[in-house]
């Protein structure tokens, strides 16, 4: 006679555990090896005195049942889900076998009964399911994360009389299900760098739904079979849209130490004029190119040290970068933390009495630095001091930007503003050396140490864009002028450091949109917020939906594809929203803090 060890996987299935372990009693051994379930399972199953508890954290399925296989007593095993049970016609057929004591094949087949609400469906492609749950662990096992299969090494036969699989209580749980197992799916093809097309998007969605409903006569099951068919085609989208969030969201990594690591930090530094503070992620030809014209800079009226923050780029670049320019200290943040939080652990490490914050992609000068510095120490009302901007080619950066209001929020409303307005007009007209627009870009900011602590630092509410405007909103409304020099002027590659891939591209445009919602959040107040964020939305969403269905269907066209990665994102933003009840990005230092 041939011992029979019977195996339950679980996680949360008080409303089934009891029928499968009762179904069972004809086994010498029987395990049941839970992912910590946080419902009653557990007390339920402890009741039966001879079944063995096994507790281990879920990874993928196969693992799952190869680790309590491991564990098993005897070399026979039956592997029943939580949800499944064996029919008195089953055991009987099953003891007949065991009773022989010979059995010269690896295992069986064994077809299920499906049940949903408890109501049995014939056809939509459950007539024919089958799975090998009865086998020697000598010749088989599991393979696959999501639907894993057993590999047999040997004859694999099949019984007579079925298992009941009391799938789900009701259609919600299915759908549940299927989410979890896109989830699953997705990963799997994400390490396998699968790409994703419109095919995958919307022809094998309805392939999928064909198949169930017409070729597997899910038809001939009525209203269940048409809705069971449905989800089995809105699986498969879902497990294509978690592939792409997935592709999107895993340009962001984090750095699993959680601390700071400093290179090329002296020791007894002492203070100095200027710290010069460049936050960094994956752009080291650019750091590289802006760290050499900095290393030319030989001046005797002011001092200077240079900070690198690196957001964790995680490429195995920094420790050679780091010994190539010896002279700079470098420092690798936590995670990929934002330019906000880049900007804010430089300037805590900084020892200069002021502090430029630059791009990766500027290329500076001595004159540049001398004259805002000058500024800086002899303006005491000048908070903010930035330099004109060329790109790489000479051509002036528009450098006159107005603060986002109820009435520059959006693009055509901001040219009717800039024709109108006569303070817009004197500024832009203006042939002094000095002009005072509202907020200066980011890539050049020149501040004392003093009005750096009295505005209370950059904002890490944004993660990246706009934490500029902000920094400089919060100067004026301290008093203080946000000064710009015409006859200064730094080499800005605008974009080059952040916009360096497709995806990449889709990153920092949507962090604009999320960024903007965020400043409207901090800035506007009453009704007008309220306003300001409903119309953003719309435009967001209308504005973006054409785009990206088009960006979808043309793929090819990396462009257009932007967009399309640019409208998964939004979508996903905008559900967070409501999810979360804030506007801040999930990539701030402050979401949920």
């Amino acid at each position: 006679m041939i011992k029979v060890t019977a195996i339950i996987p679980t996680l949360n299935e008080e409303k089934n555990i009891e029928r499968a372990i009762s179904s069972l009693d004809f086994v010498d051994e029987l395990i049941v090896i839970d992912s910590f379930s946080t419902d009653n399972t557990l007390s339920i199953v402890k009741k039966h005195q001879n079944v063995k508890v096994l507790q281990r954290k879920f990874d993928d399925f196969s693992t799952q049942k190869n680790y309590a296989i491991e564990q098993a007593t005897h070399d026979w095993i039956f592997l029943l889900d939580a949800d499944e049970e064996v029919t008195p016609e089953l055991k009987e057929e099953l003891l007949e076998i065991i009773s022989s004591g010979n059995i010269n094949n690896a295992g069986y087949y064994i077809h299920r009964n499906f049940f949903i609400n408890n109501k049995r469906l014939y056809f939509s492609g459950f007539q024919r399911s089958k799975v090998i749950r009865f086998f020697d662990r000598k010749l088989c096992k599991y393979e696959g994360k999501v639907h894993e299969t057993i590999i047999a090494k040997g004859e694999v036969k099949k019984l007579q009389h079925s298992l009941n699989h009391y799938s789900y209580s009701d259609y919600t749980s299915y759908k549940s299900k299927l989410n979890h197992y896109a989830k699953l799916q997705a990963e799997e093809l994400f390490a396998k760098k699968e790409k994703v097309t419109f095919y995958h998007f919307l022809v094998k969605p309805i392939i999928r739904f064909l198949l169930h409903f017409v070729l597997k006569l899910g038809f001939l099951d009525g209203l269940k079979g048409l809705k069971i068919s449905y989800l089995h085609g809105y699986g498969v989208y879902k497990r294509y849209y978690e592939l792409v969030r997935l592709k999107f969201s895993r340009s962001i990594t984090t750095n699993k130490n959680s601390q700071l690591t400093f290179f090329n930090l002296p020791d007894n530094r002492k203070a100095i004029d200027v710290s010069i503070v460049i936050v960094n992620y994956k752009s080291w030809k650019y750091v590289d190119n802006c760290l050499r014209t900095i290393k030319n800079i030989k001046s005797d009226s002011f001092s200077l040290e240079v900070l690198v923050v690196d957001n964790f780029s995680n490429d195995d670049r920094l420790v050679d970068f780091s010994k190539e320019h010896s002279e700079v200290i470098f420092i690798q943040n936590t995670g990929n933390n934002g330019f906000a939080n880049g900007c804010n652990v430089g300037a805590k490490n900084a020892v200069g009495n002021s502090l430029l914050f630059l791009n990766p992609d500027t290329l500076v000068n001595e004159d540049a630095i001398e004259k805002m510095l000058s500024k800086v120490k002899d303006e005491p009302d000048f908070g903010i001091v930035s330099c004109s901007q060329q790109n790489s080619k000479g051509k002036s950066e528009d450098s006159i930007r107005i603060f986002p209001k109820f009435s520059t929020l959006f693009g055509l409303t901001r040219a009717v503003y800039r024709l109108l307005n006569n303070d817009y007009k004197q500024i832009s007209k203006s042939t002094s050396n000095i002009i005072f627009p509202d907020w200066v870009s980011g890539s050049t900011v020149f501040i004392s140490k003093e009005w750096f602590q009295k505005i209370n630092a950059w904002n890490e509410d944004f993660w990246m864009y706009f934490e500029d405007v902000d920094l400089c909103k919060k100067v004026t409304d301290k008093g203080g002028k946000v000064a710009l020099l015409k006859d200064a002027f730094i080499v800005h590659d605008h974009g080059g450091a952040s916009r360096i891939n497709v995806k990449t591209a889709a990153l920092t445009k949507s962090e604009v949109i999320f960024s903007r919602h965020v400043y409207v959040d901090t800035h506007f107040k009453g009704v007008k917020k309220h306003i300001a964020q409903l119309l953003l939305v719309l435009k967001n969403v209308f504005g973006k939906l054409l785009l990206g269905i088009l960006g979808f269907v043309l793929f090819f066209i990396p462009k257009l594809n932007i967009q399309f990665y640019l409208l998964v994102a939004i979508t996903k933003y905008y559900l967070d929203v409501l999810k979360y009840r804030t506007w801040l990005s999930k990539r701030s230092t402050k979401f949920l803090n």
